[in-house]
């Protein structure tokens, strides 16, 4: 029998080192030299923003010794960092977020760093602070890959804020960067007195900008949209920036059907612009599967247009500003749960009180629903049980109930609602599965004896989700709850 310790597993050490923080990691990287070598990885993996300072004060000779560790800079900013990241060793990062100035000195350093680390990058974020200077301009050479000729781009994600390039520079992007499948481009200016380099992408499926810059990018009125770039695009996340753009829903139709026919999702923020959400839902989009809109948008009108792709939709989402909308759902879900946790019970201003009522043709119409998430909006189980839901495909619900205003009955009906499940599962032995039975039978309204306080709020809504065979994922106003 091997009695070997297990720690004396480099590969083991290797998967522990993900899970520590920097101190304990530091730690153990001392207790001898090859679990330096496991535990240093995960100290120098990921520099922050709040690591700047003490990072930027290391002698250069150990950002050598170990530039090549890095793999992910976020929030990096002009300063000392900046230059001791220009040692060559860097050159082996995965994901780069940086803020600059419009200073060129800084730019040339921040494409060099890019250029450096670009046959290993998968995401890159690169902002300048605004306004935008019309005389600076993406440098489209730092993604071409090197040093040898038929190497290609590994970059998935790419953000560029306030620079400027030409349509065809841009299409040149594109085409260098193969397995791009998001791109951010809000605040970058596009011109093109010569259009020429018509590149469409095969594997872009989405994209961040606003109306203004899809439709008249380089206000010239007879070149065709951005989105001909894109023609397996299926997420679009867009808004209007400014009031001044006179929105085209007759082009935006006839573009949006020839060049992306496959758009399923429509992610819609809000912007100083009056924004046709409506008519842009009713007449430029087809079969939409997913809509997130800001709470404030979310009127009668956008109700009743959302209607018209009642067949295809799956998920109807309020989101705020600073959601990541194209993250999967079990990644959304998760990362918003500590968002969700620390707006419990507050007063939240609730911007669909008058849509109340209407806001119920969403479940009780869309049949293939299966996500439906309006955390601002109180229902009224009045409402919910006038509309009766047809959404039997339901399975992650996030709303907040009339009267269920406290921790402890919102955790006591969906105490109910999850031995309900179990119950209904027929998995569970001994007290649990005796619980989850009488809690199922008390929740029967047809039952014998039906107790006259199962009128309460609690048992209305506990009985109400049990109706949804499917439903996994439930947020009322404290925390999320699974079953």
């Amino acid at each position: 029998m091997n009695s070997k310790n297990p720690f004396e597993l480099a590969e083991l050490r290797r998967r522990l080192s993900l899970f520590l923080s920097s101190t304990d990691a530091i730690a153990c990287a001392q207790v001898c030299k090859s679990w330096s070598d496991d535990f240093l990885l995960a100290i120098w993996h990921t520099i922050e923003e709040s690591s700047h300072n003490q990072l930027g004060k290391l002698d250069e000779c150990i950002i050598a010794k170990h530039g090549h560790r890095i793999r992910v800079i976020n929030g990096l900013t002009e300063g000392r960092l900046l230059d001791k990241l220009q040692n060559a060793s860097v050159s082996k990062l995965r994901s780069l977020s940086m803020v600059m100035s419009n200073k060129s000195l800084f730019l040339a350093h921040c494409y060099d760093l890019i250029h450096r680390n670009v046959n290993s990058l998968t995401s890159l974020n690169f902002s300048i602070i605004l306004p935008i200077d019309l005389t600076l301009y993406f440098s489209v050479d730092c993604l071409s890959p090197f040093p040898y000729r038929g190497a290609t781009s590994s970059l998935t994600y790419l953000k560029i804020h306030g620079l400027c390039m030409t349509r065809n520079a841009f299409s040149r992007m594109l085409n260098i960067c193969e397995s791009l499948e998001h791109i951010d481009i809000q605040n970058t200016y596009l011109q093109s007195v010569i259009f020429t380099d018509k590149y469409q992408h095969p594997r872009l499926t989405h994209l961040t900008a606003p109306v203004e810059q899809v439709f008249h990018a380089d206000h010239v009125v007879n070149k065709p949209s951005i989105l001909f770039h894109f023609p397996n695009l299926t997420h679009w996340e867009t808004w209007q920036s400014t009031s001044l753009f006179e929105f085209d829903i007759n082009r935006c139709s006839m573009e949006i059907a020839q060049y992306c026919p496959h758009i399923k999702a429509l992610y819609n923020l809000h912007g100083p612009g009056r924004f046709p959400l409506s008519k842009l839902l009713i007449y430029g989009l087809r079969n939409l599967t997913e809509i997130c809109v800001q709470p404030k948008q979310l009127s009668l009108e956008i109700i009743m247009s959302m209607l018209s792709h009642k067949n295809s939709l799956t998920t109807v989402r309020t989101i705020s500003s600073n959601d990541d909308f194209l993250q999967s759902n079990d990644d959304f879900l998760q990362s918003n749960d500590d968002f969700l946790q620390s707006n419990s019970m507050q007063e939240v201003e609730d911007h669909l009180a008058n849509s109340g009522g209407p806001i119920q043709f969403l479940p009780s119409q869309c049949l293939r629903l299966q996500e439906f998430s309006l955390q601002s909006h109180e229902m009224d189980m009045d409402d919910v049980d006038r509309f009766s839901w047809m959404c039997q495909d339901l399975q992650v619900l996030h709303v907040r109930i009339k009267d269920l205003n406290t921790t402890d009955k919102i955790n006591t009906t969906l105490q109910m609602w999850v031995d309900g499940k179990r119950a209904k599962r027929g998995n569970n032995v001994n007290k649990e599965t005796e619980q989850a039975t009488q809690a199922t039978q008390y929740l029967n309204p047809s039952s014998v004896g039906y107790p006259k306080q199962q009128d309460a709020i609690e048992f209305r809504v506990a009985r109400h989700l049990l109706r949804f065979k499917k439903l996994r994922t439930v947020w009322l106003g404290t925390k999320i709850w699974k079953a």
